[in-house]
Protein backbone atom coordinates (compact mmCIF):
# COMPACT_ATOMS: atom_id res chain seq x y z
CA UNK A 1 0.00 0.00 0.00
CA UNK A 2 2.69 2.30 0.99
CA UNK A 3 4.48 2.02 -2.51
CA UNK A 4 2.35 5.13 -4.20
CA UNK A 5 3.30 8.64 -3.58
CA UNK A 6 -0.31 8.71 -3.18
CA UNK A 7 -0.66 6.62 0.30
CA UNK A 8 3.19 7.57 1.60
CA UNK A 9 1.57 11.11 1.08
CA UNK A 10 -1.39 10.79 2.93
CA UNK A 11 0.14 8.06 5.71
CA UNK A 12 2.30 11.02 6.27
CA UNK A 13 -0.54 13.61 6.41
CA UNK A 14 -2.17 11.01 9.28
CA UNK A 15 0.69 10.41 11.11
CA UNK A 16 1.57 14.07 11.51
CA UNK A 17 -1.88 14.89 12.62
CA UNK A 18 -1.97 12.17 15.37
CA UNK A 19 1.15 13.42 16.60
CA UNK A 20 -0.11 16.95 16.83
CA UNK A 21 -3.22 15.77 18.02
CA UNK A 22 -1.72 13.78 20.87
CA UNK A 23 0.76 16.40 21.65
CA UNK A 24 -1.56 19.23 21.89
CA UNK A 25 -4.38 17.05 23.14
CA UNK A 26 -2.32 16.11 26.51
CA UNK A 27 -0.72 19.39 26.68
CA UNK A 28 -4.59 21.05 26.79
CA UNK A 29 -5.29 18.69 29.19
CA UNK A 30 -2.56 19.26 31.66
CA UNK A 31 -3.24 22.42 31.43
CA UNK A 32 -6.72 22.65 31.71
CA UNK A 33 -6.63 20.30 34.87
CA UNK A 34 -3.74 23.06 36.43
CA UNK A 35 -6.70 25.58 35.51
CA UNK A 36 -9.08 24.42 37.11
CA UNK A 37 -7.43 22.89 39.95
CA UNK A 38 -5.68 26.70 40.63
CA UNK A 39 -9.39 28.59 39.89
CA UNK A 40 -10.64 25.80 43.03
CA UNK A 41 -7.83 27.14 45.49
CA UNK A 42 -8.28 30.09 45.23
CA UNK A 43 -11.34 29.89 45.40
CA UNK A 44 -11.17 28.22 48.73
CA UNK A 45 -8.48 31.06 49.98
CA UNK A 46 -11.50 33.32 49.46
CA UNK A 47 -13.53 31.37 51.24
CA UNK A 48 -10.54 30.90 54.12
CA UNK A 49 -11.01 34.50 54.65
CA UNK A 50 -14.31 34.90 54.73
CA UNK A 51 -14.73 31.86 57.76
CA UNK A 52 -11.38 33.12 59.48
CA UNK A 53 -12.96 36.76 60.01
CA UNK A 54 -16.27 34.79 61.03
CA UNK A 55 -14.68 32.65 63.25
CA UNK A 56 -12.37 35.28 65.27
CA UNK A 57 -15.06 36.83 67.26
CA UNK A 58 -15.71 33.02 68.95
CA UNK A 59 -12.50 31.87 69.34
CA UNK A 60 -12.23 32.10 72.99
CA UNK A 61 -16.07 30.71 73.98
CA UNK A 62 -18.46 27.99 73.24
CA UNK A 63 -20.04 28.79 69.95
CA UNK A 64 -17.20 28.26 68.45
CA UNK A 65 -18.32 24.96 67.78
CA UNK A 66 -21.69 26.02 66.40
CA UNK A 67 -20.41 28.38 64.03
CA UNK A 68 -17.97 26.53 62.86
CA UNK A 69 -20.34 23.75 61.96
CA UNK A 70 -22.55 26.11 59.85
CA UNK A 71 -19.34 27.61 58.01
CA UNK A 72 -18.63 23.80 57.29
CA UNK A 73 -22.56 23.20 55.84
CA UNK A 74 -22.28 26.59 53.82
CA UNK A 75 -19.00 26.18 52.17
CA UNK A 76 -19.38 22.42 51.74
CA UNK A 77 -15.88 21.55 52.64
CA UNK A 78 -14.52 20.10 56.08
CA UNK A 79 -13.44 22.83 58.39
CA UNK A 80 -11.41 22.89 61.55
CA UNK A 81 -9.28 25.20 63.85
CA UNK A 82 -6.11 24.18 65.56
CA UNK A 83 -3.74 26.13 67.54
CA UNK A 84 0.23 26.84 67.10
CA UNK A 85 0.79 23.45 68.87
CA UNK A 86 -1.70 21.31 66.28
CA UNK A 87 -4.15 20.88 69.46
CA UNK A 88 -7.62 20.39 67.83
CA UNK A 89 -9.88 23.40 69.28
CA UNK A 90 -13.20 22.80 66.93
CA UNK A 91 -14.67 21.04 63.46
CA UNK A 92 -13.58 17.97 61.75
CA UNK A 93 -10.26 17.19 60.09
CA UNK A 94 -8.85 14.38 58.52
CA UNK A 95 -7.82 10.94 60.11
CA UNK A 96 -3.90 11.82 59.61
CA UNK A 97 -4.46 15.17 60.86
CA UNK A 98 -5.12 13.71 64.29
CA UNK A 99 -1.51 11.97 64.40
CA UNK A 100 0.48 14.99 62.80
CA UNK A 101 0.67 17.87 60.59
CA UNK A 102 1.35 16.64 57.14
CA UNK A 103 2.59 19.97 55.59
CA UNK A 104 5.60 21.53 55.30
CA UNK A 105 7.26 23.19 58.86
CA UNK A 106 8.19 26.08 57.44
CA UNK A 107 4.74 26.30 56.15
CA UNK A 108 3.52 25.97 59.20
CA UNK A 109 5.04 28.25 61.06
CA UNK A 110 4.50 30.98 58.12
CA UNK A 111 0.95 30.30 58.92
CA UNK A 112 1.18 31.08 62.42
CA UNK A 113 3.32 34.22 61.54
CA UNK A 114 0.55 35.69 59.83
CA UNK A 115 0.70 34.52 56.22
CA UNK A 116 -2.14 32.05 55.19
CA UNK A 117 -0.84 28.60 52.88
CA UNK A 118 -2.48 26.21 50.41
CA UNK A 119 -1.46 22.74 49.91
CA UNK A 120 -2.57 20.78 46.44
CA UNK A 121 -1.95 17.33 46.77
CA UNK A 122 -2.80 16.09 43.15
CA UNK A 123 0.03 13.95 41.99
CA UNK A 124 -1.13 9.69 41.53
CA UNK A 125 1.30 8.68 44.65
CA UNK A 126 -1.01 10.61 47.09
CA UNK A 127 -2.57 8.75 49.35
CA UNK A 128 -5.23 11.84 50.12
CA UNK A 129 -5.62 13.97 47.19
CA UNK A 130 -6.99 17.23 48.15
CA UNK A 131 -6.94 20.57 48.72
CA UNK A 132 -6.18 22.74 51.67
CA UNK A 133 -6.25 25.62 52.52
CA UNK A 134 -4.74 27.12 55.93
CA UNK A 135 -5.80 30.81 57.06
CA UNK A 136 -4.84 32.32 60.39
CA UNK A 137 -7.59 34.05 62.49
CA UNK A 138 -7.00 37.62 62.93
CA UNK A 139 -6.71 38.72 67.00
CA UNK A 140 -5.63 35.72 67.96
CA UNK A 141 -2.03 36.85 68.75
CA UNK A 142 -1.37 35.39 72.48
CA UNK A 143 -2.54 31.93 71.39
CA UNK A 144 -2.09 31.82 67.53
CA UNK A 145 -4.93 29.79 65.62
CA UNK A 146 -5.95 29.24 62.40
CA UNK A 147 -8.96 27.38 60.27
CA UNK A 148 -7.91 24.65 57.90
CA UNK A 149 -10.44 24.21 54.93
CA UNK A 150 -9.96 20.90 52.96
CA UNK A 151 -12.01 19.65 49.93
CA UNK A 152 -10.45 16.12 48.13
CA UNK A 153 -9.44 16.61 44.48
CA UNK A 154 -12.16 14.03 43.15
CA UNK A 155 -15.06 16.94 43.01
CA UNK A 156 -12.56 18.71 41.16
CA UNK A 157 -11.38 16.01 39.02
CA UNK A 158 -15.02 15.50 37.45
CA UNK A 159 -14.93 18.86 36.37
CA UNK A 160 -11.74 18.25 34.55
CA UNK A 161 -12.80 15.13 33.53
CA UNK A 162 -16.06 16.37 31.84
CA UNK A 163 -13.30 19.25 29.91
CA UNK A 164 -11.44 16.44 29.08
CA UNK A 165 -13.98 14.69 27.45
CA UNK A 166 -15.22 17.72 25.62
CA UNK A 167 -11.50 18.37 24.25
CA UNK A 168 -11.22 14.47 23.39
CA UNK A 169 -14.42 14.63 21.57
CA UNK A 170 -12.70 17.90 19.82
CA UNK A 171 -9.65 16.54 18.83
CA UNK A 172 -11.30 13.34 17.57
CA UNK A 173 -13.70 15.45 15.21
CA UNK A 174 -10.68 17.70 14.43
CA UNK A 175 -8.33 15.13 13.08
CA UNK A 176 -11.40 13.48 11.30
CA UNK A 177 -12.00 16.37 8.87
CA UNK A 178 -8.05 16.68 9.10
CA UNK A 179 -7.78 13.66 7.75
CA UNK A 180 -10.56 13.75 5.22
CA UNK A 181 -8.93 17.05 3.94
CA UNK A 182 -5.33 15.17 3.80
CA UNK A 183 -7.09 12.52 1.77
CA UNK A 184 -8.67 15.26 -0.78
CA UNK A 185 -4.83 17.44 -1.27
CA UNK A 186 -2.86 14.39 -1.51
CA UNK A 187 -5.16 12.83 -4.37
CA UNK A 188 -5.08 16.41 -5.89
CA UNK A 189 -1.40 16.21 -5.23
CA UNK A 190 -0.62 13.02 -7.01
CA UNK A 191 -3.58 13.24 -9.48
CA UNK A 192 -1.25 15.29 -11.88
CA UNK A 193 1.58 12.94 -11.19
CA UNK A 194 -0.67 10.03 -11.87
CA UNK A 195 -1.70 11.52 -15.27
CA UNK A 196 1.77 12.83 -16.15
CA UNK A 197 3.12 9.45 -16.05
CA UNK A 198 0.25 7.59 -17.65
CA UNK A 199 1.04 9.91 -21.20
CA UNK A 200 4.68 9.47 -20.55
CA UNK A 201 4.04 5.00 -20.78
CA UNK A 202 1.64 6.01 -23.74
CA UNK A 203 4.35 7.57 -25.37
CA UNK A 204 6.72 5.46 -24.85
CA UNK A 205 4.84 2.66 -25.98
CA UNK A 206 4.56 4.45 -29.60
CA UNK A 207 1.72 6.71 -29.42
CA UNK A 208 3.55 9.94 -30.44
CA UNK A 209 0.87 12.40 -29.79
CA UNK A 210 0.54 11.19 -26.25
CA UNK A 211 0.28 14.52 -23.89
CA UNK A 212 -0.89 15.32 -20.52
CA UNK A 213 -3.75 17.61 -18.92
CA UNK A 214 -1.59 18.55 -16.07
CA UNK A 215 -0.46 21.78 -17.20
CA UNK A 216 -1.46 24.20 -14.32
CA UNK A 217 0.44 26.79 -12.51
CA UNK A 218 2.26 25.35 -9.79
CA UNK A 219 5.40 23.35 -10.27
CA UNK A 220 3.44 19.98 -11.16
CA UNK A 221 1.85 22.26 -13.76
CA UNK A 222 5.42 23.12 -14.73
CA UNK A 223 6.64 19.18 -14.73
CA UNK A 224 3.39 18.56 -17.09
CA UNK A 225 3.93 21.57 -19.38
CA UNK A 226 7.88 20.28 -19.46
CA UNK A 227 6.96 16.90 -20.58
CA UNK A 228 4.76 18.42 -23.55
CA UNK A 229 7.33 20.48 -24.56
CA UNK A 230 9.66 17.49 -24.69
CA UNK A 231 7.35 15.19 -26.40
CA UNK A 232 6.75 17.77 -29.03
CA UNK A 233 10.29 17.77 -29.52
CA UNK A 234 10.75 13.88 -29.72
CA UNK A 235 7.59 13.66 -31.89
CA UNK A 236 9.01 16.15 -34.72
CA UNK A 237 12.15 14.65 -34.08
CA UNK A 238 10.89 10.89 -34.42
CA UNK A 239 8.86 12.08 -37.48
CA UNK A 240 11.88 14.25 -38.62
CA UNK A 241 13.84 10.69 -38.81
CA UNK A 242 11.70 9.11 -40.65
CA UNK A 243 11.09 11.82 -43.33
CA UNK A 244 14.95 11.39 -43.41
CA UNK A 245 15.29 7.84 -44.18
CA UNK A 246 12.46 8.06 -46.97
CA UNK A 247 14.17 10.99 -47.80
CA UNK A 248 17.68 9.65 -48.82
CA UNK A 249 16.08 6.18 -49.45
CA UNK A 250 14.13 8.14 -52.17
CA UNK A 251 17.28 10.04 -53.47
CA UNK A 252 19.56 6.79 -53.20
CA UNK A 253 17.14 5.02 -55.28
CA UNK A 254 16.61 6.76 -58.40
CA UNK A 255 20.63 6.81 -59.14
CA UNK A 256 21.04 3.76 -57.97
CA UNK A 257 18.60 2.16 -60.42
CA UNK A 258 19.61 4.33 -63.24
CA UNK A 259 23.13 2.95 -62.66
CA UNK A 260 21.77 -0.96 -62.46
CA UNK A 261 19.77 -0.68 -65.29
CA UNK A 262 22.78 1.29 -67.25
CA UNK A 263 25.12 -1.58 -66.21
CA UNK A 264 22.97 -4.64 -66.95
CA UNK A 265 22.29 -2.90 -70.87
CA UNK A 266 26.15 -2.96 -71.42
CA UNK A 267 26.28 -6.68 -69.72
CA UNK A 268 24.09 -7.42 -71.90
CA UNK A 269 25.31 -6.23 -75.03
CA UNK A 270 22.58 -3.48 -75.75
CA UNK A 271 24.76 -0.73 -76.30
CA UNK A 272 26.75 -2.07 -79.50
CA UNK A 273 28.14 0.62 -80.59
CA UNK A 274 31.42 2.91 -79.00
CA UNK A 275 28.59 6.18 -78.84
CA UNK A 276 25.98 4.40 -77.12
CA UNK A 277 28.55 2.54 -74.68
CA UNK A 278 30.07 5.99 -73.88
CA UNK A 279 27.19 7.64 -73.35
CA UNK A 280 25.99 5.20 -70.98
CA UNK A 281 29.07 5.13 -69.12
CA UNK A 282 28.68 9.02 -68.87
CA UNK A 283 25.46 8.39 -67.02
CA UNK A 284 26.92 6.43 -64.90
CA UNK A 285 29.41 8.19 -64.03
CA UNK A 286 26.97 11.61 -63.37
CA UNK A 287 24.77 9.16 -61.39
CA UNK A 288 27.61 8.12 -59.24
CA UNK A 289 28.74 11.66 -58.84
CA UNK A 290 25.31 12.41 -57.68
CA UNK A 291 25.69 9.75 -54.80
CA UNK A 292 28.82 11.01 -53.74
CA UNK A 293 27.67 14.53 -53.23
CA UNK A 294 24.38 13.34 -51.63
CA UNK A 295 26.70 11.29 -49.38
CA UNK A 296 28.90 14.11 -48.69
CA UNK A 297 26.50 16.75 -48.04
CA UNK A 298 25.12 14.14 -45.15
CA UNK A 299 28.14 14.04 -43.81
CA UNK A 300 28.45 17.59 -43.51
CA UNK A 301 24.96 17.95 -42.43
CA UNK A 302 25.91 15.45 -39.68
CA UNK A 303 28.79 16.91 -37.98
CA UNK A 304 27.17 20.39 -38.09
CA UNK A 305 24.38 19.23 -36.16
CA UNK A 306 26.68 17.24 -33.97
CA UNK A 307 28.58 20.59 -33.90
CA UNK A 308 31.49 18.45 -34.92
CA UNK A 309 32.92 20.28 -38.29
CA UNK A 310 35.81 21.83 -37.83
CA UNK A 311 35.47 25.40 -38.43
CA UNK A 312 39.25 27.41 -38.72
CA UNK A 313 38.29 31.19 -39.77
CA UNK A 314 41.07 33.43 -41.09
CA UNK A 315 41.32 37.02 -42.06
CA UNK A 316 39.74 37.31 -45.58
CA UNK A 317 39.49 39.76 -48.25
CA UNK A 318 35.76 38.96 -48.88
CA UNK A 319 35.59 41.33 -52.52
CA UNK A 320 38.83 39.44 -53.95
CA UNK A 321 37.54 35.75 -52.47
CA UNK A 322 34.13 36.66 -54.22
CA UNK A 323 35.81 37.54 -57.57
CA UNK A 324 37.96 34.87 -57.67
CA UNK A 325 34.92 32.07 -56.84
CA UNK A 326 33.11 34.22 -59.47
CA UNK A 327 35.49 32.80 -62.24
CA UNK A 328 34.90 29.11 -61.44
CA UNK A 329 30.95 29.75 -62.76
CA UNK A 330 31.37 29.74 -66.30
CA UNK A 331 30.87 26.92 -67.28
CA UNK A 332 27.53 26.63 -65.17
CA UNK A 333 26.46 30.15 -66.13
CA UNK A 334 27.07 29.70 -69.51
CA UNK A 335 24.35 26.39 -70.59
CA UNK A 336 21.24 29.17 -69.61
CA UNK A 337 23.42 32.01 -70.85
CA UNK A 338 23.55 33.88 -67.41
CA UNK A 339 25.65 36.48 -65.75
CA UNK A 340 26.88 36.80 -62.90
CA UNK A 341 28.19 40.11 -60.95
CA UNK A 342 29.82 41.02 -57.80
CA UNK A 343 28.92 44.26 -56.86
CA UNK A 344 31.23 45.63 -53.81
CA UNK A 345 31.88 49.43 -52.41
CA UNK A 346 35.63 50.60 -52.29
CA UNK A 347 36.34 50.39 -48.76
CA UNK A 348 35.28 46.90 -46.98
CA UNK A 349 36.67 45.60 -43.99
CA UNK A 350 38.32 41.82 -43.97
CA UNK A 351 35.58 39.52 -42.10
CA UNK A 352 36.90 36.11 -40.44
CA UNK A 353 35.94 33.05 -42.50
CA UNK A 354 36.48 29.46 -43.14
CA UNK A 355 37.81 30.35 -46.79
CA UNK A 356 36.97 26.49 -47.51
CA UNK A 357 33.36 26.30 -45.88
CA UNK A 358 32.91 29.81 -47.47
CA UNK A 359 33.16 28.78 -51.21
CA UNK A 360 31.08 25.81 -50.18
CA UNK A 361 28.05 28.56 -48.92
CA UNK A 362 28.89 30.86 -52.03
CA UNK A 363 28.68 27.52 -53.90
CA UNK A 364 25.10 26.85 -52.84
CA UNK A 365 23.54 30.40 -53.43
CA UNK A 366 24.88 30.30 -56.96
CA UNK A 367 24.22 27.35 -57.90
CA UNK A 368 21.09 27.64 -56.27
CA UNK A 369 20.07 31.26 -58.32
CA UNK A 370 21.57 29.28 -61.61
CA UNK A 371 18.91 26.63 -61.68
CA UNK A 372 15.75 28.87 -60.72
CA UNK A 373 16.69 31.78 -63.07
CA UNK A 374 15.59 32.07 -66.50
CA UNK A 375 18.37 32.21 -68.97
CA UNK A 376 19.56 35.60 -70.09
CA UNK A 377 19.11 36.55 -66.73
CA UNK A 378 22.06 38.50 -63.90
CA UNK A 379 22.33 36.82 -60.78
CA UNK A 380 23.95 39.80 -58.50
CA UNK A 381 26.27 39.25 -55.47
CA UNK A 382 26.37 42.52 -53.43
CA UNK A 383 28.52 42.90 -50.52
CA UNK A 384 27.75 45.36 -47.67
CA UNK A 385 29.16 46.22 -43.91
CA UNK A 386 26.52 46.97 -42.03
CA UNK A 387 27.84 47.55 -37.93
CA UNK A 388 30.80 45.07 -37.03
CA UNK A 389 29.06 42.84 -39.65
CA UNK A 390 29.51 42.32 -43.52
CA UNK A 391 26.47 41.41 -45.47
CA UNK A 392 26.15 39.28 -48.33
CA UNK A 393 23.38 39.18 -50.74
CA UNK A 394 22.95 37.07 -53.98
CA UNK A 395 19.76 37.55 -55.95
CA UNK A 396 18.16 36.21 -58.92
CA UNK A 397 14.88 37.26 -61.16
CA UNK A 398 13.64 33.62 -60.61
CA UNK A 399 9.97 32.82 -59.63
CA UNK A 400 10.53 33.12 -55.97
CA UNK A 401 9.41 31.67 -53.10
CA UNK A 402 5.80 31.89 -51.38
CA UNK A 403 5.61 33.56 -48.13
CA UNK A 404 4.43 30.17 -46.54
CA UNK A 405 7.17 28.12 -48.13
CA UNK A 406 10.23 30.68 -46.55
CA UNK A 407 10.11 29.18 -43.20
CA UNK A 408 10.76 25.69 -43.99
CA UNK A 409 13.32 26.13 -46.97
CA UNK A 410 16.44 25.72 -44.83
CA UNK A 411 14.80 21.90 -43.43
CA UNK A 412 15.99 19.19 -44.98
CA UNK A 413 15.03 17.56 -48.15
CA UNK A 414 12.35 20.19 -48.37
CA UNK A 415 11.49 21.29 -51.76
CA UNK A 416 9.06 24.30 -52.84
CA UNK A 417 8.31 22.78 -56.27
CA UNK A 418 6.92 19.27 -55.10
CA UNK A 419 6.50 18.37 -58.71
CA UNK A 420 9.99 19.64 -59.39
CA UNK A 421 11.80 16.35 -60.75
CA UNK A 422 14.77 15.46 -58.58
CA UNK A 423 17.14 14.60 -61.03
CA UNK A 424 16.65 18.38 -62.00
CA UNK A 425 17.47 20.09 -58.59
CA UNK A 426 19.88 19.57 -56.06
CA UNK A 427 20.13 17.21 -52.86
CA UNK A 428 17.89 19.24 -51.27
CA UNK A 429 20.56 19.65 -48.29
CA UNK A 430 22.00 23.10 -49.92
CA UNK A 431 20.50 25.40 -47.74
CA UNK A 432 20.42 23.60 -44.40
CA UNK A 433 23.98 22.93 -45.05
CA UNK A 434 24.46 26.43 -45.88
CA UNK A 435 22.74 28.08 -42.61
CA UNK A 436 24.44 25.67 -40.30
CA UNK A 437 27.41 26.59 -41.81
CA UNK A 438 26.74 30.71 -41.94
CA UNK A 439 26.35 29.82 -38.44
CA UNK A 440 29.12 28.15 -36.92
CA UNK A 441 31.08 31.30 -38.46
CA UNK A 442 28.56 33.54 -36.06
CA UNK A 443 27.04 35.00 -39.22
CA UNK A 444 23.39 34.81 -39.91
CA UNK A 445 21.37 34.36 -43.12
CA UNK A 446 18.16 35.39 -44.22
CA UNK A 447 15.66 34.87 -47.23
CA UNK A 448 13.57 38.04 -49.11
CA UNK A 449 11.13 37.10 -51.90
CA UNK A 450 8.24 37.51 -53.20
CA UNK A 451 6.65 35.16 -55.91
CA UNK A 452 7.32 36.12 -59.71
CA UNK A 453 10.32 38.81 -58.90
CA UNK A 454 13.02 36.27 -57.71
CA UNK A 455 15.18 35.71 -53.96
CA UNK A 456 17.20 37.11 -52.08
CA UNK A 457 19.62 35.25 -49.98
CA UNK A 458 21.69 37.21 -47.57
CA UNK A 459 24.40 36.23 -44.97
CA UNK A 460 26.62 38.19 -42.41
CA UNK A 461 30.48 37.85 -41.40
CA UNK A 462 32.00 38.76 -38.66
CA UNK A 463 34.89 41.99 -39.40
CA UNK A 464 38.08 40.95 -38.51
Amino acid sequence: MTRSIFSRLFLSYIVVILLVTVTLGALMAYLVRGQVVENKRLEMMKLGHSAAAALAPVLDNSRLHTRLEVISKLLGTRTWVVDKQGTLLAGNPPARWLRNYPEDSQQIEALFAGAPQSWVRSGRRQADPSIIVGVPLPGAAATPAAVFLYTPIAGVNQTVQALDRLLLLSLILGTLVAALLGFFISRGLTRPLADISHAAARFAAGDYASRTAATGGDEIGGLGRTFNTMAESLAKTEYNRREFLANVSHELKTPVASIQALAEALADGVASTPEHQQRYLATIVGESQRIDRLIRDLLDLSQLEAGELSIVPEKTDLVAFLSREAANYGHLLAEKNLTLRVDAPAAVPPVLADTGRLAQIVANLVSNAVRHSPAGETIVITVQPAAGKVAVAVGDRGPGIPPEDQPYIWDRFYRVDKSRARSGGGTGLGLAITKRLVQAMDGEITVESTPGQGAKFTFTLPVA
